[in-house]
């Protein structure tokens, strides 16, 4: 199944099971104090009613409290992302270092020195938890667009998902840059390729622009 779609399926079922549980929830707050839904009211005593209007704010500010922490789940995926990432740019340095040196000495390692296999799989371990990383914000797409599925925070899934879709871009990119950089033979392509890390081209302003418009719409700046 296309990515695409099964993201569309799952963003529907949590739709879905969002809507019952708001309803249950609604259920709920129609009783009396202190009563649950499985409760019977006194028979002689009326049960006092709440407004449509209470219900609904109630549940809207159930559904604002999850918005935003949906987004402070993103401002944690976002830090977590840069320190693996700045972490990434150290080994990929000291793979450099080991590199050039073996291209200056013309050594018959210049290619593969000695030292050269545990900064990769150091290099590796920072991919795996870039990848972990955005699992979990890939739960935070579906769960936030149940949310936004319900109006209460209008164009922030397509937001949410521009976001992941950088990304995902990006670890690609770093994927490659992690199973390419051991075999660099020439310094051209060892610098081309610590700068791609580096730089993280698919980050660009648009997708920081669409974390500040999230941050500020949902009051976390």
């Amino acid at each position: 199944m296309p990515f695409s779609q099964y993201l569309q399926r799952n963003i529907r079922d949590k739709c879905l099971l969002f809507r019952l549980q708001v309803f249950s929830h609604d259920q709920h707050a129609i009783t009396s104090d202190g009563m649950s839904t499985s409760q019977s009211p006194h028979p002689n005593r009326s049960t006092p009613k709440r407004s449509s209007g209470e219900i609904h704010k109630g549940a809207s500010s159930g559904i604002s409290s999850k918005v935003k922490e949906s987004a402070a789940e993103l401002i944690n995926f976002q830090q977590d992302w840069e320190r693996l990432h700045t972490t990434g740019v150290a080994v990929l340095n000291s793979i450099k270092i080991l590199k050039l040196d073996a291209f200056r000495r013309n050594s018959t390692e210049q290619v593969y020195p000695q030292g050269l296999q545990e900064r990769c799989d150091q290099l590796e371990i920072v991919v795996n938890q870039m990848e972990s990383s955005l699992k979990n914000l890939e739960i935070l797409v579906q769960q936030f667009g149940a949310l936004v599925e319900l109006d209460i925070l209008q164009g922030g899934d397509q937001a949410f998902q521009d976001i992941f879709k950088a990304y995902s871009k990006e670890l690609s990119l770093k994927k490659a840059i992690k199973e390419d950089v051991a075999h660099c033979s020439t310094k051209e392509s060892l610098i081309y390729h610590i700068t791609c890390w580096t730089s993280q081209p698919f980050i660009d302003n648009t997708c920081h622009l669409l974390l500040v418009s999230l941050f500020c719409e949902t009051g976390l700046t």
